[in-house]
């Protein structure tokens, strides 16, 4: 997963880099989308780094230096890991809110105000989604109450339940793969015969093209949710979703950005 991670981090870095680069110095025209892809670019890097502290805590023996030092050392090392894995799961979810904010921005501006069912559905469904991803966000990181007990109140057995949390998970990951999969294909009934210039239909069709692997990521992830489990052994069992967490949105920061360069290749 350290792989994984970095090479997202550094080809969501170049390619919103290269974004930023065209808008504001070469378009000179630096719109709303741009400053949320900016955003999501940092909540994502501190997603991805809540990801690599994690690793690093396997790679680096710091569980047996822990056992080493005593209970103490244990326990101070086991709710680091905790609150990292809090960390990343409330992270990534934030990451795909802002991604779908931008990306909603991004069509609503180039979709004429004639194609109202269009621009209706991408308003209910960004809205839908945003909505249920913060307060998802807030369930995933107070389940236990107070974050700062969370080791203490799992030990106890007084977080939310599996029963719960797993249909949330579910319902999250539901609701994004197919925000995903309509902004993909919901574009398409309008963008070729809408009355735009060829550079933003080329532009939207990129973005449509490459936002399918973001999509088709999204939905390979749903298949690993039952591996989801707040525990020091997140790694050991949760590789895949971990992973797939990582492709989906990047794939999403990297497929926006480059939409939008084709002024570099003029």
């Amino acid at each position: 997963m350290f792989q994984v991670s970095v090479a997202f981090l550094v080809l969501a870095w170049i390619a919103v880099s290269l974004r930023v680069y065209v808008r504001a110095s070469v378009l000179r025209s630096f719109h709303w989308d741009d400053w949320l892809i900016l955003l999501t670019l940092c909540v994502f890097t501190a997603c991805c780094s809540c990801l690599i502290a994690i690793e690093n805590i396997e790679r680096s023996g710091a569980a047996r230096t822990a056992l080493a030092n005593g209970l103490e050392a244990q326990v101070g090392l086991i709710d680091k890991i905790f609150g990292l894995i809090m960390g990343f799961m409330s992270l990534y979810i934030l990451t795909t809110v802002v991604l779908k904010l931008a990306l909603a921005i991004f069509f609503l501006r180039i979709i004429p105000e004639n194609f109202s069912w269009q621009r209706k559905t991408i308003y209910i469904s960004t809205g839908i989604y945003t909505t249920y991803g913060i307060v998802f966000t807030f369930i995933v990181v107070f389940q236990c109450g107070n974050p700062a007990n969370f080791f203490i109140q799992e030990v106890r057995q007084a977080c939310m339940s599996d029963n719960i949390l797993q249909p949330l998970y579910y319902a999250a990951g539901g609701m994004n793969a197919l925000t995903d999969w309509l902004f993909s294909l919901l574009p398409v009934t309008v963008i070729w015969s809408a009355a735009i210039p060829r550079s933003m239909k080329i532009s939207a069709g990129c973005l449509l093209g490459l936002g399918s692997l973001a999509s088709i990521a999204s939905l390979i992830r749903l298949a690993y949710i039952p591996g989801i489990e707040a525990s020091p052994t997140f790694l050991e069992h949760s590789v895949n979703i971990a992973s797939w967490s990582i492709v989906e949105p990047g794939l999403g920061i990297i497929a926006a950005s480059l939409a939008t360069l084709r002024p570099l290749i003029r």
